[in-house]
């Protein structure tokens, strides 16, 4: 099943490259035509809670795939949100996800009959029935409970993922984005998920970090300014695969997408009407 995939990749990629690229035999996330994830689930469309089971379906309803934020329980559960900590329906914190308990965070979920906090595993088991062949791109935050990173801390976040991808054969079709070299150094212990180091506009320093921590690609943010296409081509000759976060406005599209990365994250729920057909 590995071998056929990654000759996939490769015969997919002769298809659409006009340049010749050797990729690494263990790197998922290269060789395709540009995917686009919806960030946060939902993007720009407010009838959903970001980060939650609802928004995850109406993103793969709209784009290939989904972008997604991570936290993990005391009990080592990985649950969706982007900050720390977890609140009551009063607006109220109650504690951060890292102390508090699956049954703590479920009996604050819900408020008004809108449940707030899922799991990473009712998403898996929502794309693995309905949505095969769709993405999702994991966040994975380097700092829990004004506490940072430990790497014992990073390994139990790397081995749930790692748990629920082989429970779901969701291999090849989930990326990790991170900036703690912890969760990055143990995820390199593995071929079918694609670990990103995040980039904040220093291409140079996101090639270093990801030959570093034997990243397969690098997570770049967005910036007007110092948006280089070269910078996506030197990233792949460097055989490493790219994201590039978050696009939303129609000439920013453009001119990202020309570039052809590996990844784009968007906002904007109409963003194939912006790209060529």
């Amino acid at each position: 099943m590995k071998t056929s995939i990654i000759l996939l990749f490769i015969i997919l990629f002769s298809l659409i490259g006009c340049e010749r690229i050797i990729y690494d035999t263990d790197n998922p996330i290269k060789g395709l035509n540009t995917r686009v994830l919806m960030h946060r689930g939902c993007g720009d469309n407010t009838d959903f809670v970001e980060n939650t089971i609802s928004a995850a379906e109406y993103g793969l309803t709209k784009m290939d795939g989904i972008e997604l934020d991570i936290q993990m329980s005391k009990d080592g559960t990985l649950w969706l949100d982007h900050d720390n900590e977890v609140h009551d329906c009063d607006g109220n914190v109650i504690g951060c996800f890292q102390e508090l308990t699956d049954l703590q965070i479920t009996g604050a979920a819900e408020c008004d009959g809108v449940v707030r906090y899922h799991t990473l595993e009712s998403v898996f088991e929502l794309m693995s029935a309905k949505y095969p062949d769709s993405y999702i791109s994991l966040d994975i935050k380097g700092q829990y409970c004004q506490i940072l990173s430990t790497p014992s801390v990073m390994r139990q976040m790397a081995e749930s993922v790692k748990t629920l991808v082989k429970k779901y054969k969701m291999e090849y079709k989930v990326l990790i984005e991170s900036s703690s070299i912890a969760f990055l150094n143990i995820m390199a212990e593995q071929n079918v998920v694609g670990q990103c180091v995040t980039c904040f506009g220093d291409i140079d320093k996101g090639i270093a970090d990801a030959r570093a921590t034997d990243a397969r690609g690098i997570s770049l943010k967005y910036g007007k300014d110092d948006f280089n296409e070269e910078d996506i081509s030197l990233v792949h000759k460097k055989g490493y695969g790219i994201v590039v976060w978050v696009i939303n406005e129609p000439e920013d599209i453009d001119r990202v997408w020309k570039s052809r990365p590996d990844f784009i994250q968007t906002d904007n729920s109409d963003f194939k009407k912006y790209i060529p057909k």
